[in-house]
C-alpha cells in the first residue's frame, strides 16, 4: 500500500522550459536554444561531478552550465544577464495539473526530493503556491550528493518513516527513475513528451502522461 508519494521537483512539478522566456527576452531568437543547452549541460555537469566525487552546490552548477553555454556560443552577456537568468530559475511555472493533483492526494504524505538547495526549492514552491501540500522537503545538498547516485536514494529511505514498498517515486527524468528503480522504490515516470524509455534493463513500474493519473495508483 502506498503511504507516501515522493516527487522530483525540476521538470516533474515545475517546467524547466519556462526559463526559455527569460532567455528569449535577453537573447532574442535564441531563447529555446539556450534553455535546452543549459538544461543538458546542467545534467551533464552534475553527473560528471558525482562520478569523480567533486560535489559543488547545485546553484553553482546551474550558474556554471549557463555561463558555459553563453560563452561557448559567443553570446554577448554580462553579470546582469546571468543574474536575470538565474532569478528565472527560482520562478519556474508549475505544470497545469500540479496543484489539483497535490490537493487530491492530500490523504497521503507528499515529499519533495531534489538536487536543488533548500533555498532554491523554497523559492520555487512559494512562487508556485504549493508549499503547503508537502510534509517535508529533502535537499541532497545537505549531504553533498546528486541523484541518481544510489547514496541519494539511500538518504531518502533513511529520512522517511516508510518501507520501500510504501513509497511511490515520481519523476519525469529517466535517469532519476533508473536510480530510484534500481534502489528498490516503486516508480512512476511522467512522460509528458511521449518519448521512449531507452534503458533496456530498467523500466518504470508505471508510465504516466501527466500527474493526473497518480490518484489511480494510490
Amino acid at each position: 500500500m502506498i503511504k507516501t508519494v515522493v516527487y522530483d521537483l525540476y521538470g516533474t512539478l515545475v517546467d524547466i522550459d519556462s526559463v526559455r522566456e527569460k532567455c528569449e527576452k535577453l537573447f532574442p531568437g535564441n531563447g529555446d536554444r539556450i534553455a535546452k543547452a543549459w538544461r543538458y549541460k546542467l545534467i551533464e555537469y552534475t553527473h560528471v561531478r558525482q562520478l569523480v566525487d567533486e560535489y559543488k552546490p547545485f546553484s553553482k552548477v546551474i550558474r556554471d552550465s549557463l555561463e558555459y553555454v553563453l560563452s561557448r556560443n559567443d553570446f554577448d552577456y554580462s553579470l546582469k544577464e546571468i543574474n536575470e537568468c538565474m532569478a528565472a530559475y527560482n520562478q519556474l511555472t508549475p505544470f497545469p495539473e500540479v496543484a489539483h493533483t497535490l490537493k487530491e492526494l492530500s490523504e497521503v504524505d507528499q515529499i519533495i526530493f531534489s538536487n536543488g538547495n533548500k533555498g532554491m526549492i523554497d523559492q520555487v514552491l512559494d512562487y508556485s503556491n504549493i508549499t503547503s501540500y508537502f510534509k517535508f522537503i529533502l535537499s541532497l545538498e545537505e549531504f553533498g550528493v546528486y541523484k541518481p547516485d544510489s547514496n541519494g536514494y539511500a538518504l531518502l529511505e533513511e529520512n522517511i518513516p516508510y518501507n520501500k514498498d510504501e513509497v511511490l517515486f515520481v519523476s519525469s527524468n529517466k535517469w532519476d527513475i533508473v536510480g530510484a528503480q534500481k534502489f528498490g522504490f516503486q516508480t512512476a515516470w511522467v512522460n509528458r513528451n511521449f518519448s521512449d524509455f531507452e534503458y533496456i534493463e530498467v523500466k518504470p513500474d508505471f508510465e504516466l502522461q501527466s500527474l493526473y493519473s497518480i490518484k489511480d495508483l494510490i
